[in-house]
């Protein structure tokens, strides 16, 4: 993997284009701000200044701590310890980085080095802590990186040499009963919440339950629910019903690329808030919170869950054929889920809020008819939940944590799903490696769609289908690098077979996406990119695979 970054140079004055920054890291010594610089800018924050390194470093030496290594081994796959930790990542790779060792198994001896862990990163508490670091990043030219819970499947909360702002300790929710933007023409308000950018989507629900709402927020438990979801899109349980989660946002307060509060909805900026409601990452400034309309808590829940297991593969490639048939007539029904479609059992995980006995009977019998085949085993039932907050105690939790795993994704169509499903078994077939499934399943309501950057293929999903492959901590480097290549090959054959112009959920997608820009938003970049150069003209907020600055990571 190698590091590019090719800063665009959009049409300016004379004088603004002395000011294009050269981002500095901690790898050149000549750019770097000196040790009694950092002291100073430290006691400027009252000590909110840290020095993190990866989440193993406490096994290793110099920093050897018997205690804490201990504590690292037993959280090591706890998404609540990791959110906790200013060195932690969800994703390894984006922890230590292609060539990083810090691990967690090997002796105290072994090297731990910094990997993309930020040299120095502000652990952020207030909002003047986020304005001090933006205009220290820009007074220096430095990489700057923006981390709430460090779960971002591209690698764009971290970086190597980079100076991090950490926003998991800004938390805050203010709910209400009536809401208006701010520059707002219109008097009736609207129920909603602001949360800041630290709040994790559990904690939410839980304090939404007690008034009697829901939140339209992702199918994890500690993801940020004011950050990098937001701005990819977010897609819900709910999504059949109230859309994206760009859909429900109200207003954003962030501060921008002049360290400045700025507050975006519909009337104050029309065309930032436009950007930041899909245009991912953290392109668009540092976000402080985000407002979304709230929605009445549902009556109930209602889940429905099929397997089917074979020792035949012949058997199997059948019924993952009759599974990808039958979704769209399952969506159509508003049943929201996942899938996984590896050569062993296939499992299907659907609910729908408030749905009826009737609607679920259908879906049953849709699924019995999947497993009609010969040998194969079927178990399928269903579960009712009086709450949204009782489905998420029992199911809700963060997959693929402390891996490697990166994913090659599409939104695929019905047309693709009944017309093109023997090229999407083979192309399975093909990569035994990267077991193939669903990260979401649904149709989502896409009335709001023309009003965010989102990418419009989302009008014609069915659901995100990816296929995923992961690699050992200490794999040789070549492995891990044959690995990547082969998520880039599955990227094109999908392109191929989806179709040009087709696109995926941002979010969980290639990181090594070779066609990014018409992948992640189409038709829409080019307004993305106008309106980048305007917000952002000296490039502040680069990110990999971001809108305007490109940093690309390649395999």
């Amino acid at each position: 993997m190698k590091l590019h970054v090719q800063l665009f140079l959009p049409l300016l004055t004379a004088a603004s284009r002395d000011h294009t920054p050269k981002h500095c890291t901690s790898l050149n010594s000549t750019c770097w701000p000196s040790p009694s610089a950092w002291s100073a800018f430290n006691a400027s924050l009252s000590g909110k200044l840290l020095a993190p390194h990866p989440a193993a470093s406490p096994c290793h030496l110099p920093a050897y701590n018997s205690e804490l290594c201990s504590s690292a081994k037993q959280n090591w796959t706890s998404s609540d310890w990791r959110t906790a930790q200013p060195g932690a990542f969800s994703a390894l790779v984006w922890e230590l980085g292609p060539e990083g060792q810090c691990f967690i198994n090997s002796t105290k001896e072994d090297p731990c080095q910094q990997g993309y862990v930020a040299e120095y990163m502000v652990r952020a508490s207030s909002v003047s802590d986020i304005q001090q670091a933006v205009k220290w990043a820009a007074k220096w030219g430095l990489l700057l990186t923006v981390k709430n819970t460090g779960h971002d499947h591209l690698g764009r909360s971290s970086g190597e040499g980079s100076f991090g702002i950490w926003t998991h300790w800004l938390k805050g929710r203010v709910w209400h009963d009536s809401f208006t933007v701010k520059g707002g023409r219109e008097n009736k308000g609207v129920p909603a919440v602001t949360l800041m950018a630290g709040e994790q989507w559990l904690d939410v629900y839980r304090d939404a339950d007690i008034r009697g709402r829901i939140v339209v927020g992702g199918s994890a438990r500690t993801v940020g629910a004011a950050g990098g979801w937001m701005t990819g899109g977010g897609h819900s349980p709910f999504s059949h019903f109230y859309g994206l989660g760009v859909d429900n946002v109200l207003e954003v307060e962030i501060v921008d690329a002049n360290g400045e509060v700025k507050i975006l909805n519909e009337y104050t900026d029309p065309e930032h808030f436009w950007a930041i409601r899909g245009g991912a990452g953290n392109a668009w400034g540092v976000i402080i919170s985000v407002t979304y309309k709230t929605h009445p808590n549902p009556t109930h829940i209602q889940a429905i869950f099929a397997q089917y297991t074979t020792n035949d593969s012949t058997a199997n490639r059948e019924v993952v054929r009759r599974v990808l048939e039958a979704l769209p007539a399952i969506t159509e029904k508003g049943y929201i889920g996942y899938g996984t479609l590896a050569d062993g059992p296939v499992g299907l995980i659907l609910s729908q809020a408030n749905a009826t006995n009737s609607t679920r009977d259908e879906v049953l019998q849709i699924l019995d008819q999947v497993g009609n085949v010969t040998g194969v085993e079927t178990q399928a039932g269903t579960m009712e939940f009086p709450t949204w907050l009782d489905y998420c105690d029992l199911f809700l939790h963060d997959p693929n944590i402390a891996t490697n795993i990166i994913d090659s994704s599409r939104l695929l169509t019905e047309d693709v799903l009944v017309n093109k499903t023997k090229e999407l078994l083979d192309l399975m077939e093909a990569y035994p490696d990267m077991p193939g499934g669903f990260n979401f399943i649904g149709r989502v309501n896409n009335n709001e769609r023309d009003k965010t950057s989102v990418h419009n293929s989302w009008k014609q999903s069915v659901g995100v289908f990816s296929m995923g492959i992961d690699w050992k901590d200490d794999a040789p480097l070549e492995e891990k690098r044959r690995k990547k290549l082969r998520g880039v090959e599955v990227s094109k054959r999908l392109e191929t077979i989806v179709g040009k112009g087709s696109g995926t959920y941002v979010n969980e997608a290639n990181p090594y996406e070779p066609n990014w820009k018409e992948t992640f938003w189409g038709e829409k970049y080019d307004r993305l990119e106008r309106i980048k150069r305007r917000v952002d003209p000296r490039g502040m907020f680069v990110c990999n695979r971001c809108v305007g600055g490109d940093i690309e990571y390649t395999p």
